[in-house]
C-alpha cells in the first residue's frame, strides 16, 4: 500500500493483470476468431439457400435474423402459420403486417459437407415455410414467436434457435391448389389410429374433407410437413405433388385433399401421382381478396370505411382527408374485424392498440408506448392505427378521474393534432360506449367521422347466416334460411356465429354417441359410425336410409334454446312458450293484440302503403286472474319477438337517480334488440299518479317522468311495443293514457259461459276424465269464476281423486262438483266497478276534447 499523501507509482511498461481482468486474456483472440467463423458460416449458408431458392430468399442481406423465444404449445388455436415480430423489427425490416414471408431455421454445422458447402434439398419445403407476419408486444428486439402450425411445419424448433425471415420475391407465383396430396409420415408416433381410420373408404372421404377445411388458408410448399388432427391424434403428413418446386400452393374452399400411405395412394391403384392442376397463376399482391375474412351484413359500412381510408392515404393531396374514424355499436357487431379488413384491402399497414397492452405501472411508460406506435406508423406509411376499446384508453375527463387516464387522453389529443396530411396515417377507433369517450376526441380534426355498426336487420342477418353456412354442409332451404333470419331478433354477428357453432355441435351429437364406452371401444364405434355416413348439402336422408352428416333446421332450433342475444343477457329476458290455444276465451282481446303486434311483423308493407304506424302501447285492465299476463306472453311467443317482462317495483332503487337510469336502460336494450315487447306487470305500482305523496318530488314521480319521456319523447321508439297490465286503473297517472303512449285500452272481463267451457277444456286436456264429465255443466256451475279460479278447480278435483286412491285412473264429475263447492270465486265487484269508472273517465275526457274542437 503506498504511503498516505503520495501518488501511486507509475505502472511498469509490462502489463500486469488486474483483478477485474479475465484470468485468461489469451482466449479473447480465439473467441473473436470463433465468432468470425460462425458469422462466415452463417453467411455461406444464407448465400447457398438464396442461390438455390431465389424466389423464397431473394437477398441474404435484406433478410431478418432473429431467435425463437416462444412457440404455441398446442393446436387449439388452429393450423394457421403465423410468425410474430416486435413492432420495431417489423418496421426496420419493412414488413407489412399480414404479408407473406418465407421462414427458415438456421442450419446446423453438421449440414456442411467436407468442402464447406451447405447441402440444400431439392424440395423447398424441406427447409422453407410460408407464413404470415404480424406484430406482437409479447416479443422484443430480435425475438420471434411461432404459431403451432408454423412450428409443426418447421419441425418444432427449439427455443433459442436462429431463424431467418425474408420477404417473398415479386416473381414468385401462388397457385390456387385444386388437388393437394398428403403422405402420412409413418415414423411419427400414434399413427395406428390414423391408419385404421383411413382404411375405410367412406371414413377416408370424410377425413379428407375435414383435412381440407383444417388446412384452408394455408400457403404450402412441396416437402412441407403439416399436422392434422385425426381421431383425436395429431398426425403428420408430407406435402407431395405440388407442381413446380418453388411454387406456393394456396389451400382454399375449392381444394380437394387426397391422403396417401407411404408412397402409394390409399385406393391402391399403384400409379404415380400426377402433378395437380392449378388455377391461373397470380402475383403475390393479388391474392389478398381470396384470403380476406368474409363479413356478412356490413357491405355499406365496408364501402364507406374503405373509401375514407383510400382517400385519406392517397398520395394525391387534393383528395379529402380524414384523421380519424370512430366505429361504435354493441359488442359482437364486427367493428374490429371491419377495421382490420378495410385496412388490409386499402393496402395499408395495420398497427393495433389495445388498452391493457400499453398500460404500464411505471410513470410515463404508457404515454411513451402510445408515442412509439404512432412513430412506427408514420415510418411505415401508408398505415392505419386501430384503437380497440377507445373508452378504456381515453375516458371522459371528470372529477375523480385517475391521473393515468388524464395523461393518456392528453397524449392522444396531442398526437392526433400532430398528424399531418402528408403523413398518410389514419386512426380508426372502436367502442361500444361512445358516450364514455372524452368529448374533445369527437370533433373534426381528430375523429372526423362516426360510423354506427348497429344490430343487424333481418336482411343483414340473412347475409351473415349465408356467409356462415357457406363453409358448413347444411340442408337449409332458402325459405328456412329466411325464416331463421327473421326469428333471430337482436342477434349480432358474434351471436349468429355462436348459433352456427352450436347447431354444428348438435349435428355431431346426433351422429356420434360414445357415452359409457371405454376409449378403445369408443374409437371402434367412432370408425363404425363414420363409415356409415356420407357428406352432402342437398338432402337430409341419403340412399338406402343412410343418415347424412349435415346441419339441419332442427339443429338450429335446438341451438336457439341455448344461444340468446348477447345484448339481452344483462336484462330480464323471458322466452314465453305460450300459444293462443293455451288461452281460453277472450277472443276480442286476442284480435286486438294480434292486430297491434303480429300484423306489423307479418305485413309491414301494408302499413307503409296505408301510411300509418302500428299501435305502440297497449294497456290491459281487468280483475286479477283474467289471463292478462298470459295473453301478453302468448302474443310475444306467437310473434317470436324478444320479450322483456318487468314488474313495476323491480325498477325502484334506494339510490338517487338509479331508478330513472334503470328505466332508460330498459328501453335502450329494447331498442337495440328490436322488434321487442316490454311488458309491465302491475304497472300501477310504477306509474302512480303524480302528487299523491306530500314529500315533494318523490322517486315515483321521477320514475314516471322518465317513463313518459321514453314512451313518447324525442327518441324514436320504432320496433318497441309496450304492453302493460293492471287491476287498479285508478292508480295510474292520466298522462299515460293519451295516444302515443298507450294507444289502446283493452278491458279484460271475466270469462263468460263459453269462455269458461274452453278454459276447462284447456286445463283438462292432459287429465284423464270420466265419461260423466260434461264441461258445459261445469261452465254453468262456475258462474263468476275467473280463469285462475277454474285452474284451481281442476287441480283440486284431481287431488280429490288421488285422495280416494293412488291407483285411480280418472277424475269423475263428482270430483269436479266437490272442487267447485270448495273453491269460492274471486271477489270481482270492486275491480269491475273500478274498470267501469275508469272507462267513464276516459270517455268523458274524449267528449270534452270533442266539444273543445
Amino acid at each position: 500500500m503506498p504511503p498516505k499523501g503520495k501518488k501511486n507509482p507509475k505502472p511498469s511498461s509490462s502489463p500486469s493483470p488486474s483483478p477485474r481482468t479475465p484470468s485468461t486474456p489469451r482466449a479473447s483472440p480465439l473467441s473473436a476468431s470463433a465468432a468470425e467463423d460462425d458469422s462466415l458460416h452463417h453467411q455461406r449458408i444464407l448465400s447457398t439457400l438464396s442461390s438455390a431458392h431465389p424466389s423464397l430468399l431473394p437477398s441474404a442481406s435484406s433478410a431478418f435474423s432473429g431467435t425463437i423465444v416462444e412457440s404455441e404449445a398446442s393446436l387449439s388455436k388452429g393450423n394457421r402459420a403465423v410468425v410474430y415480430l416486435s413492432e420495431a423489427a417489423l418496421v426496420s425490416s419493412s414488413f407489412h403486417p399480414g404479408s407473406l414471408v418465407s421462414v427458415v431455421c438456421v442450419p446446423l454445422e453438421t449440414q456442411l459437407d467436407g468442402n464447406d458447402v451447405c447441402t440444400v434439398d431439392a424440395d423447398a419445403g424441406r427447409q422453407f415455410s410460408i407464413a404470415t407476419v404480424f406484430p406482437s408486444r409479447k416479443v422484443i428486439k430480435t425475438g420471434v414467436r411461432l404459431s403451432w402450425g408454423l412450428s409443426c411445419t418447421m419441425g418444432f424448433p427449439s427455443i433459442g434457435q436462429g431463424i431467418i425471415i425474408s420477404p417473398l420475391s415479386t416473381n414468385l407465383h401462388i397457385n390456387k391448389c385444386e388437388l393437394l396430396r398428403l403422405s402420412l409420415i409413418n415414423e411419427a408416433p400414434d399413427t395406428s389410429a390414423c391408419e385404421l381410420a383411413l382404411g375405410d373408404e367412406k371414413v377416408k372421404d370424410l377425413v379428407q374433407i375435414l383435412v381440407s377445411r383444417w388446412l384452408r388458408g394455408r400457403h404450402l410448399l412441396k416437402g412441407n410437413v403439416v399436422g392434422v388432427p385425426v381421431c383425436g391424434k395429431a398426425c403428420m403428413f408430407h406435402v407431395t405433388g405440388s407442381g413446380l418446386e418453388s411454387d406456393v400452393l394456396l389451400v382454399d374452399g375449392s381444394t380437394r385433399v387426397e391422403l396417401l400411405l407411404g408412397d402409394s395412394l390409399l385406393d391402391g391403384n399403384g400409379d404415380e401421382p400426377s402433378k395437380d392442376g392449378a388455377l391461373p397463376e397470380h402475383q403475390v399482391g393479388d391474392e389478398w381478396d381470396s384470403d380476406l375474412p368474409k363479413l356478412g351484413g356490413l357491405s355499406k359500412e365496408f364501402e364507406d370505411l374503405k373509401e375514407i381510408i383510400s382517400f385519406s392515404l392517397a398520395k394525391d393531396e387534393t383528395l379529402p382527408r380524414y384523421k380519424g374514424v370512430l366505429l361504435y355499436g354493441p359488442p359482437g357487431t364486427g367493428k374490429t374485424s371491419l377495421g382490420s379488413m378495410c385496412a388490409k384491402v386499402a393496402g395499408a399497414q395495420l398497427f393495433t392498440i389495445n388498452g391493457p397492452e400499453i398500460i404500464s405501472q411505471y410513470y410515463g411508460e404508457s404515454e411513451q408506448a402510445l408515442h412509439d406506435v404512432f412513430t412506427s406508423a408514420k415510418k411505415a406509411a401508408p398505415s392505419v392505427v386501430f384503437i380497440d376499446e377507445l373508452d378504456a384508453i381515453a375516458p371522459a375527463r371528470k372529477d375523480g378521474t385517475e391521473g393515468l387516464s388524464l395523461r393518456m387522453v392528453a397524449t392522444l389529443l396531442k398526437i392526433m393534432d400532430e398528424i399531418r396530411q402528408t403523413d398518410r396515417v389514419i386512426v380508426i377507433a372502436a367502442t361500444n360506449r361512445p358516450d364514455s369517450i372524452d368529448p374533445a376526441l369527437r370533433r373534426p380534426g381528430r375523429l372526423d367521422r362516426e360510423i354506427e355498426i348497429g344490430v343487424p336487420s333481418p336482411e343483414q342477418r340473412l347475409d351473415i347466416l349465408t356467409t356462415i353456412l357457406s363453409i358448413m354442409d347444411n340442408s337449409l332451404s332458402q325459405t328456412e334460411l329466411q325464416m331463421l333470419a327473421s326469428e333471430t331478433h337482436g342477434f349480432v354477428g358474434a351471436d349468429l356465429a355462436a348459433l352456427g357453432n352450436e347447431a354444428a355441435l348438435n349435428a355431431l351429437r346426433r351422429h356420434i354417441k360414445l357415452k359409457g364406452q371405454k376409449p378403445a371401444e369408443a374409437m371402434v364405434a367412432l370408425l363404425e359410425s363414420l363409415s356409415k355416413l356420407t357428406v352432402s348439402s342437398e338432402d337430409v336422408t341419403g340412399m338406402n336410409g343412410e343418415e347424412v352428416l349435415t346441419v339441419t333446421i332442427e339443429d338450429f332450433e335446438k341451438a336457439k334454446l341455448k344461444v340468446c342475444p348477447s345484448a339481452m343477457r344483462e336484462v330480464m329476458l323471458e322466452l314465453p312458450k305460450v300459444r293462443w290455444e293455451d288461452v281460453g276465451g277472450q277472443s276480442k282481446i286476442k284480435e286486438q293484440l294480434i292486430e297491434a303486434v303480429q300484423w306489423p311483423q307479418m305485413c309491414p308493407e301494408a302499413f307503409d302503403r296505408i301510411g300509418i304506424k302500428p299501435p305502440r302501447g297497449l294497456l290491459m285492465i281487468g280483475p286479477p286472474g283474467c289471463s292478462k299476463t298470459l295473453m301478453a306472453r302468448a302474443v310475444a311467443s306467437e310473434a317470436k319477438l324478444n320479450f322483456l317482462a318487468v314488474k313495476g317495483p323491480e325498477l325502484f332503487s334506494k339510490w338517487v337517480g338509479e331508478s330513472e337510469k334503470a328505466v332508460k336502460a330498459l328501453f335502450a336494450k329494447a331498442r337495440a334488440n328490436k322488434p321487442a315487447i316490454i311488458f309491465f306487470d302491475e304497472i300501477d305500482g310504477l306509474a302512480v299518479t303524480r302528487g299523491s305523496e306530500n314529500d315533494g318530488v318523490s322517486v315515483a314521480d321521477r320514475v314516471l317522468s322518465q317513463l313518459l319521456v321514453e314512451m313518447d319523447g324525442l327518441d324514436l321508439r320504432t320496433g318497441v311495443t309496450v304492453i302493460a297490465a293492471t287491476n287498479r286503473p285508478d292508480k295510474i297517472d292520466p298522462a299515460l293514457l293519451r295516444p302515443g303512449r298507450f294507444d289502446r285500452l283493452l278491458d279484460v272481463q271475466p270469462p263468460d259461459e263459453a269462455d269458461r267451457e274452453e278454459i276447462f277444456r284447456i286445463h283438462t286436456k292432459k287429465m284423464p276424465c270420466g265419461n260423466d264429465v260434461r264441461l258445459r255443466d261445469l261452465a254453468v256451475l262456475t258462474e263468476g269464476y275467473t280463469g285462475a279460479d277454474i285452474k284451481l278447480v281442476c287441480r283440486e278435483a284431481a287431488i280429490l281423486a288421488l285422495e280416494e286412491s293412488f291407483d285411480i285412473n280418472e277424475v269423475s264429475m263428482q270430483h269436479f262438483k266437490t272442487a267447485v263447492s270448495k273453491v269460492r270465486p274471486s271477489d270481482l265487484k270492486f275491480y269491475q266497478a273500478l274498470a267501469t269508472q275508469f272507462r267513464r273517465l276516459v270517455d268523458a275526457t274524449s267528449v270534452r276534447d270533442v266539444n273543445n274542437i
